[in-house]
């Protein structure tokens, strides 16, 4: 089925605004999850060190002590340890072109195919019958590009606009980055219009 698109345009997503894009997202969704949680488990060992001072011979509560500052620091912790992985992985990925389709009611974001300039850089050495092995390995609907990601214009989608790029929200799990580089302006006035009432 053909699709009426009020923007069609592939990007790419530079590795310093992916950081800069997950560490906003991680701020208005993650963090304060984090902080509260830290807070309370922190609360809460106060609470038994005060137990402890009262009954020092309960050895139970110098263990949830120290049970309650374990979870304050892995609360603290994760979305630093998560941020680093994906970072990572992300760099190692290189920038992969992406195709974004905005349509009336929805918006299409998909993996774009390997240029063939850079499938000529693949090894001289690899020869035909190492090809063919790899390809025998591999069942005959593969491809190496996930589907297309639909996510519907309807209460679900958000979408938060920041100096260098936006980020497309399917609830508060799924998010999409969509760098403002190499958009016109009436490019990105589409974009806005996909939902007028977006935040910072």
């Amino acid at each position: 089925m053909e699709e009426n698109y009020k923007l069609e345009k592939e990007y790419r997503v530079p590795y310093e605004t992916f950081k800069e894009a997950y560490k906003a997202y991680q701020k208005k969704f993650v963090r304060p999850k984090s902080i509260i949680f830290t807070i309370i488990f922190l609360i809460l060992a106060g609470d038994f060190v005060y137990a402890a001072i009262k009954a020092p011979d309960n050895r139970l509560v110098y263990l949830l002590i120290m049970v309650c500052i374990a979870l304050a620091f892995r609360e603290w912790y994760n979305p630093k340890r998560i941020f680093r992985n994906v970072s990572d992985t992300v760099r190692e990925m290189g920038e992969p072109v992406y195709k974004i389709g905005i349509a009336e009611d929805h918006i299409d974001i998909s993996t774009v195919a390997v240029e063939e300039a850079e499938e000529e850089e693949a090894p001289a050495e690899s020869s035909e019958e190492e090809d063919a092995a790899d390809e025998a390995d591999l069942p005959e609907d593969f491809d190496p590009y996930p589907e297309r990601s639909v996510l519907k214009l309807d209460e679900d989608f958000g979408l938060l606009e920041y100096e260098k790029f936006f980020l497309l929200l399917e609830g508060k799990r799924v998010f999409y980055i969509l760098p403002k580089e190499g958009f016109s302006e009436e490019e990105l006035e589409t974009v806005r219009a996909a939902k007028k009432d977006n935040a910072k």
